[in-house]
Protein backbone atom coordinates (compact mmCIF):
# COMPACT_ATOMS: atom_id res chain seq x y z
CA UNK A 1 0.00 0.00 0.00
CA UNK A 2 1.20 3.84 -0.55
CA UNK A 3 2.14 6.10 1.94
CA UNK A 4 0.20 9.48 1.76
CA UNK A 5 3.61 11.25 0.60
CA UNK A 6 3.57 8.78 -2.62
CA UNK A 7 -0.27 9.83 -3.33
CA UNK A 8 0.75 13.20 -2.90
CA UNK A 9 3.67 13.05 -4.70
CA UNK A 10 1.69 11.33 -7.94
CA UNK A 11 -0.36 14.29 -7.93
CA UNK A 12 1.70 16.93 -8.19
CA UNK A 13 0.27 19.91 -10.07
CA UNK A 14 2.45 22.00 -12.09
CA UNK A 15 1.31 25.48 -14.01
CA UNK A 16 2.51 26.04 -16.89
CA UNK A 17 1.91 29.10 -19.29
CA UNK A 18 3.66 31.09 -22.51
CA UNK A 19 5.21 34.09 -22.56
CA UNK A 20 5.13 35.63 -26.33
CA UNK A 21 7.18 38.60 -26.66
CA UNK A 22 6.93 40.70 -29.89
CA UNK A 23 9.96 42.98 -30.35
CA UNK A 24 12.96 43.48 -28.98
CA UNK A 25 13.53 41.46 -25.68
CA UNK A 26 15.22 44.35 -23.06
CA UNK A 27 18.52 43.65 -21.25
CA UNK A 28 18.13 40.84 -18.55
CA UNK A 29 15.02 40.01 -19.25
CA UNK A 30 15.26 36.27 -18.27
CA UNK A 31 16.91 36.76 -15.15
CA UNK A 32 14.77 39.28 -13.84
CA UNK A 33 11.72 37.70 -14.39
CA UNK A 34 13.21 34.30 -13.27
CA UNK A 35 13.62 36.03 -9.66
CA UNK A 36 10.35 37.46 -9.84
CA UNK A 37 8.68 33.70 -10.20
CA UNK A 38 10.75 32.14 -7.45
CA UNK A 39 8.34 32.78 -5.29
CA UNK A 40 5.92 30.11 -6.96
CA UNK A 41 8.63 27.35 -6.85
CA UNK A 42 9.79 28.20 -10.68
CA UNK A 43 10.29 24.49 -11.97
CA UNK A 44 11.78 25.68 -15.56
CA UNK A 45 11.75 28.95 -17.41
CA UNK A 46 12.95 28.22 -21.27
CA UNK A 47 13.33 30.21 -24.17
CA UNK A 48 10.96 27.91 -27.04
CA UNK A 49 11.51 29.95 -30.05
CA UNK A 50 11.81 33.31 -31.95
CA UNK A 51 9.48 33.92 -35.05
CA UNK A 52 11.42 35.93 -37.73
CA UNK A 53 10.11 39.39 -38.33
CA UNK A 54 6.36 39.42 -39.55
CA UNK A 55 4.55 42.35 -40.66
CA UNK A 56 1.66 41.48 -38.33
CA UNK A 57 2.90 39.06 -35.75
CA UNK A 58 0.23 36.12 -34.58
CA UNK A 59 -1.41 37.29 -31.00
CA UNK A 60 -0.25 41.61 -31.75
CA UNK A 61 -2.22 42.72 -34.22
CA UNK A 62 -1.80 46.47 -33.44
CA UNK A 63 2.19 46.28 -33.81
CA UNK A 64 3.92 45.68 -37.38
CA UNK A 65 7.31 44.18 -38.20
CA UNK A 66 8.52 42.44 -34.94
CA UNK A 67 9.93 39.17 -34.39
CA UNK A 68 7.93 36.93 -31.41
CA UNK A 69 10.46 34.97 -28.84
CA UNK A 70 8.47 32.61 -27.20
CA UNK A 71 8.95 31.29 -23.70
CA UNK A 72 7.47 28.39 -21.37
CA UNK A 73 7.41 29.07 -17.66
CA UNK A 74 6.14 26.35 -15.34
CA UNK A 75 5.62 26.79 -11.74
CA UNK A 76 5.27 24.68 -9.19
CA UNK A 77 2.48 26.79 -6.24
CA UNK A 78 -0.63 28.06 -8.29
CA UNK A 79 -0.82 31.16 -10.24
CA UNK A 80 -2.79 32.74 -12.96
CA UNK A 81 -1.93 34.85 -15.83
CA UNK A 82 -2.74 38.00 -14.50
CA UNK A 83 -0.48 37.76 -11.60
CA UNK A 84 2.26 36.81 -14.42
CA UNK A 85 1.73 39.72 -16.69
CA UNK A 86 1.50 42.03 -13.20
CA UNK A 87 5.41 40.31 -13.27
CA UNK A 88 6.51 41.20 -16.26
CA UNK A 89 5.15 44.81 -16.05
CA UNK A 90 7.72 44.80 -12.82
CA UNK A 91 10.13 43.74 -15.64
CA UNK A 92 9.71 46.77 -17.34
CA UNK A 93 8.18 45.83 -20.93
CA UNK A 94 4.77 47.90 -21.63
CA UNK A 95 1.58 45.22 -21.90
CA UNK A 96 1.03 45.54 -25.68
CA UNK A 97 4.05 44.09 -26.27
CA UNK A 98 3.97 40.47 -24.24
CA UNK A 99 0.95 38.37 -23.96
CA UNK A 100 0.59 35.40 -21.77
CA UNK A 101 -1.40 32.17 -22.34
CA UNK A 102 -1.91 29.18 -20.06
CA UNK A 103 -1.29 25.59 -21.21
CA UNK A 104 -5.28 24.49 -20.90
CA UNK A 105 -6.58 28.19 -22.96
CA UNK A 106 -8.83 27.78 -26.31
CA UNK A 107 -6.51 29.85 -28.08
CA UNK A 108 -3.60 27.83 -27.20
CA UNK A 109 -5.12 24.26 -28.00
CA UNK A 110 -5.86 25.83 -31.25
CA UNK A 111 -2.08 26.92 -32.23
CA UNK A 112 -0.72 23.33 -31.42
CA UNK A 113 -3.49 21.84 -33.47
CA UNK A 114 -2.37 24.05 -36.22
CA UNK A 115 1.47 23.28 -35.19
CA UNK A 116 0.63 19.63 -35.48
CA UNK A 117 -0.56 20.01 -39.32
CA UNK A 118 2.58 22.25 -40.27
CA UNK A 119 4.47 19.65 -39.06
CA UNK A 120 5.16 18.32 -42.75
CA UNK A 121 5.40 21.78 -43.69
CA UNK A 122 8.61 22.46 -46.19
CA UNK A 123 9.06 25.97 -44.32
CA UNK A 124 9.94 24.15 -40.48
CA UNK A 125 12.48 21.50 -43.05
CA UNK A 126 16.07 22.86 -42.14
CA UNK A 127 17.83 20.29 -44.29
CA UNK A 128 15.63 21.11 -47.52
CA UNK A 129 14.99 17.36 -48.13
CA UNK A 130 12.51 17.79 -50.42
CA UNK A 131 14.72 20.31 -52.63
CA UNK A 132 16.07 20.12 -55.96
CA UNK A 133 19.50 18.53 -56.30
CA UNK A 134 21.51 20.34 -57.88
CA UNK A 135 25.03 19.53 -58.92
CA UNK A 136 27.01 22.32 -57.98
CA UNK A 137 29.69 21.96 -60.25
CA UNK A 138 27.67 22.43 -63.08
CA UNK A 139 26.93 26.27 -61.83
CA UNK A 140 29.84 27.39 -60.01
CA UNK A 141 33.49 26.92 -59.48
CA UNK A 142 36.93 26.91 -61.63
CA UNK A 143 35.30 24.32 -64.09
CA UNK A 144 32.03 26.45 -64.59
CA UNK A 145 34.01 29.90 -65.09
CA UNK A 146 36.26 27.98 -67.72
CA UNK A 147 33.41 26.67 -69.68
CA UNK A 148 31.49 30.34 -69.69
CA UNK A 149 34.08 31.74 -71.22
CA UNK A 150 34.57 29.19 -73.69
CA UNK A 151 30.85 29.88 -74.37
CA UNK A 152 31.31 33.42 -73.93
CA UNK A 153 34.26 33.18 -76.85
CA UNK A 154 32.06 31.20 -79.50
CA UNK A 155 29.59 33.50 -79.11
CA UNK A 156 31.95 36.53 -79.86
CA UNK A 157 33.24 34.81 -83.00
CA UNK A 158 30.13 33.88 -84.49
CA UNK A 159 28.66 37.83 -84.33
CA UNK A 160 31.97 38.47 -85.43
CA UNK A 161 31.46 35.67 -88.05
CA UNK A 162 27.76 37.59 -88.75
CA UNK A 163 29.02 40.85 -88.65
CA UNK A 164 31.37 40.17 -91.53
CA UNK A 165 28.99 38.37 -93.69
CA UNK A 166 26.55 41.24 -93.72
CA UNK A 167 28.69 44.02 -95.08
CA UNK A 168 25.02 46.66 -94.24
CA UNK A 169 26.04 46.23 -90.57
CA UNK A 170 29.24 48.21 -89.77
CA UNK A 171 31.92 46.30 -88.12
CA UNK A 172 32.09 47.77 -84.37
CA UNK A 173 35.34 45.94 -83.82
CA UNK A 174 37.03 47.15 -86.91
CA UNK A 175 36.16 50.83 -86.07
CA UNK A 176 38.00 51.21 -82.81
CA UNK A 177 41.04 53.36 -83.21
CA UNK A 178 44.36 51.24 -83.26
CA UNK A 179 46.34 51.10 -80.69
CA UNK A 180 50.17 51.12 -81.71
CA UNK A 181 53.07 50.45 -79.25
CA UNK A 182 56.13 52.61 -79.53
CA UNK A 183 59.71 50.90 -79.06
CA UNK A 184 60.25 52.44 -75.17
CA UNK A 185 57.08 49.78 -74.97
CA UNK A 186 54.23 52.64 -74.04
CA UNK A 187 50.92 52.15 -75.70
CA UNK A 188 49.32 55.11 -77.91
CA UNK A 189 46.04 55.06 -79.19
CA UNK A 190 46.85 57.83 -81.73
CA UNK A 191 49.65 56.15 -82.96
CA UNK A 192 53.50 57.45 -84.71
Amino acid sequence: MKSFREYLAEGKKVYSFKIKVAGEIPENFENQLKERLERCKLASFSKISSTPVQKVPLDFPNLSNMEVTVYEVVCEYPITSPEIVMEIKGVGLQEECFRVRGSGEPSEIEQLEIDKENIGSVLTDSEYKDGVKVAHKDYFGNDFNKSFLKDLQTTAKQRKKELGQDKSKPDVLSSAPKIKQDKAGAKSAIGS
